[in-house]
């Protein structure tokens, strides 16, 4: 295997942290493996007695026990192959398990800003394809390096036993396969960073277009969506065709020089039988061993493509979990609020603009009063609400929340107060009442109440199921005008002192904009 680079081996380390605790089935899976690579090198070993012995000196001990040692020898690499699976099988699916919590453990933490600069299909993509990848090398990288790794010594160890001066044609085979091995390996950590973004790109496609079938088919949009996909497409088949022949090129040269090899100690063998120097026996499992000691460095030279595929999908992960969460510096909290709300000189900077989106803004809101922000599109009125749930931080200036500056609230103690309704509208695959009740213990009176209060009872009522109703992949089979009271329920259902609504009633009609009107009269009223 190729030495990695200080990047590559720092990426390695960081995922072996990963199988301590599981270093009891490794070793499990070691020791399995150890069994596996001697029952390799054992198969020579038994042919030279089993030719001297039966068919040379006709000796009948060999006679008797070379079929039952046979017998045994392949029962037992049976089971080690079957441990030595399940093992690193075990290990790669509880690593998957483990990197997939981390990463929606983090997913969960991350500020607003992420999720504004990255987009969603490539987020979805580490999730599928690069643990995926990760398992993928984690099985098949260890598996075979161990194994065939022990084995190729094993082999080595027996044929030098053999024959020290023909064993010498092994230098030649081994820094060929270490020369192609390096050549190749940075090729395909290349093509694997390229092959990962390619898939992110074709999630985020795929994501858009399902989202947006609507869209597409009242604008004739199909044949521009096609040509997008086709052109991922090719560029995925385009990586995967080099990442191929790239996996296999070293193959034939290694089976060119083996032959070579392998004519060289024929031709030399067969001497030295013939001067008595080496027996009928010894000469074939010499050839044997070194016949079976090709296998496992083509196979060693292969691993260059899971190994970089699953370092390059490693790199991405980490990447992932190595984002910087929310900050959250607040250690004070807020039992009860008021909802006094002030903005002192507040100014926003998106980062890397040059020019400030919001403020400098002083205002003044008191508690259970209704603040109307009217402006043009784009004037930064989702901005500025963005601010108060902790959503972006303020570039300059202060927000004070009944007097205290709400950085100094930890943000589940800020935004336990806060309710928000954003102008997209966000609905889960999920029935009516857990959409209301979302993030809280609300019992059925209140769901109720909140449906009512949003003017969403009736509608939901003359459904078949009413509150157990599944509503689809964002309330997909919902009208706008129903997909938004249902977000305006389940922030009336919170009882929190700031209700903030981003146009949350842009969709409604007259009369249900008058229900909800009322509802948030009743709210402030008490």
């Amino acid at each position: 295997m190729q030495p990695l680079p200080p990047s590559s081996r720092e990426t390695l380390l960081r995922l072996l942290g990963y199988f301590k605790p599981y270093w009891r089935i490794f070793a499990a899976g070691i020791l399995a493996m150890v069994l596996l690579a001697a029952s390799e090198a054992g198969i020579p070993a038994l042919l030279k007695p089993l030719l001297d012995g039966t068919f040379v000196e006709r000796d009948p001990f060999y006679l008797k026990w070379a079929p039952l040692a046979l017998i045994t020898l392949f029962l037992v690499r049976g089971l080690a192959q079957l441990a030595s699976s399940a093992a690193f099988a075990a290990i790669s699916t509880r690593l998957m398990h483990r990197l997939r919590e981390e990463m929606f453990e983090r997913l969960l933490s991350l500020p607003t800003a992420f999720f504004e600069r990255t987009v969603s299909g490539n987020v979805i993509s580490r999730f599928t394809y690069d643990v995926s990848q990760i398992s993928h090398a984690g099985v098949q990288v260890f598996n075979a390096l161990i194994k065939d790794s022990l084995t190729v010594i094993g082999l080595l160890a027996y044929v030098f036993w053999l024959d020290w001066q023909l064993s010498l044609f092994t230098f030649v085979l081994l820094p060929t396969a270490a020369l192609i091995a390096k050549y190749v390996g940075r090729r395909q950590r290349r093509l694997s960073r390229e092959l990962q973004d390619s898939f992110g790109d074709m999630t985020h496609v795929l994501e858009e277009t399902t989202r947006g079938q609507k869209v597409i088919k009242i604008h004739g949009g199909q044949d521009y969506e096609r040509r997008r996909f086709d052109r991922i497409a090719k560029a995925i088949r385009h990586q995967q065709f080099k990442l191929a022949v790239a996996s296999t090129i070293g193959v034939p040269i290694v089976e060119f020089v083996g032959a070579v090899i392998m004519a060289a100690v024929i031709w030399i063998g067969t001497g030295r039988a013939a001067e008595d120097q080496l027996t009928v026996g010894g000469f074939v499992a010499f050839f044997t061993a070194l016949g079976l000691l090709f296998s496992p460095v083509k196979r060693l030279i292969k691993l260059t493509d899971p190994l970089q595929r699953g370092l390059a999908a490693a790199e991405s992960v980490f990447a992932l979990l190595d984002e910087l969460p929310e900050v959250d510096r607040g250690t004070r909290s807020l039992p009860e609020a008021r909802g006094a709300l002030r903005f002192e000189r507040v100014r926003f900077r998106y980062p890397g603009a040059d020019r400030d989106a919001l403020g400098p803004l002083d205002l003044e809101i008191a508690p259970d009063s209704f603040t109307a922000l009217v402006g043009a599109s784009g004037s930064g009125k989702s901005t500025f609400v963005s601010l108060i749930p902790r959503l972006h931080e303020v570039s300059d200036g202060r927000i004070l929340l009944d007097g205290i500056d709400i950085r100094e609230l930890g943000l589940p103690a800020l935004r336990r107060h806060i309710a928000f309704v954003d102008q997209q509208v966000i609905l889960f695959n999920d029935s009516i009442a857990n959409n209301i009740a979302y993030g809280t213990a609300a019992d059925s009176e209140r769901i109720r109440q909140a449906a009512k209060d949003a003017g969403a009872l009736d509608f939901i009522e003359a459904l078949p199921q009413g509150f157990d109703t599944p509503i689809g992949e964002n309330g997909v089979k919902l009208s706008g005008g129903q997909r938004q009271r249902l977000a305006i329920a389940r922030a009336l259902i919170t009882d929190a002192r700031i209700l903030i609504l981003d146009e949350a009633t842009s969709a409604l009609d007259t009369e249900s904009e008058r229900l909800v009107q009322q509802g948030l009269e009743r709210l402030r009223e008490g």
